[in-house]
């Protein structure tokens, strides 16, 4: 019986390619997919910002006191980011977070067009999304409190859509609107408007956060379709 001899150098691969597969068996699903593990620490939670709270000083005044934690870079998979959440001023969730009642107006000529509310950032589930941000650890009354600022929205658990990370110990959340996208009424006659020096405000955060942080900003954010107006710009009449 004749046997054809495997040359050496084939023999040597097959056998390197065995240990390959044995060593990736062997490493745990995190490392296989580039993700680290983040200890969140008992009685403390994750919020994902990706807007106005990706400035610190904002989160800090959200906090009612100075954030001395972590803040970590992160992508958040399965959304998109949109400028769709309306905030009426005299809605029934602005009277009981103790708003007073405003009456808001643009000048067009000598008409006065009433002003309903303000434009802001909104998430929506999106199958291939992905959007940047940053990371909050924060208290779990810290939460609580926060979940009563965050009128208009609900807090969704997406410990499992952060692409850098996994965690343990605690988990993660984002705030995306209730309301969704509502349809802007006439701009002839009444209108939401997006603030300027809020749009700052969330562009500037991402500015001291760099270039390349605010160019992934720009790209994954669909542009907002109402009108952007200064504050200033705007007649203020807060009833009491």
């Amino acid at each position: 019986m004749i046997t054809r001899a495997v040359p050496f150098d084939r023999c040597v691969l097959v056998f390197l390619l065995g240990l390959a597969v044995l060593f990736l068996i062997g490493i745990p699903d995190s490392a296989a997919k580039g993700k680290s593990t983040l200890e969140i620490p008992k009685g403390f939670a994750g919020i994902v910002a990706y807007g106005s709270l990706i400035s610190l000083p904002s989160m800090e005044q959200t906090l009612g006191h100075e954030y001395e934690g972590p803040v970590y870079e992160v992508h958040l998979t399965g959304y998109e980011r949109v400028w769709t959440c309306v905030r009426p001023f005299n809605s029934p969730q602005a009277a009981t977070a103790g708003a007073k009642k405003i009456k808001a107006y643009l000048l067009r000529n000598t008409e006065r067009v009433p002003v309903l509310g303000t434009a802001e950032l909104n998430l929506y589930p999106k199958k291939r999304g992905r959007i940047n941000g940053v990371i909050y650890l924060v208290t779990d009354e810290e939460l609580r409190k926060s979940d009563q600022r965050e009128w208009g929205y609900r807090r969704a658990d997406v410990t499992d859509r952060i692409e850098e990370f996994r965690f343990r110990g605690g988990r993660v959340y984002v705030y995306e609107s209730l309301s969704g996208s509502l349809p802007a009424p006439s701009a002839e006659k009444e209108t939401y408007v997006l603030i300027k020096e809020f749009l700052d405000l969330v562009t500037g955060a991402c500015d001291a956060r760099g270039e390349d942080f605010r160019n992934e900003f720009d790209k994954t954010t669909k542009p907002c379709t109402y009108p952007i107006v200064s504050y200033k710009d705007i007649i203020w009449d807060k009833s009491k």
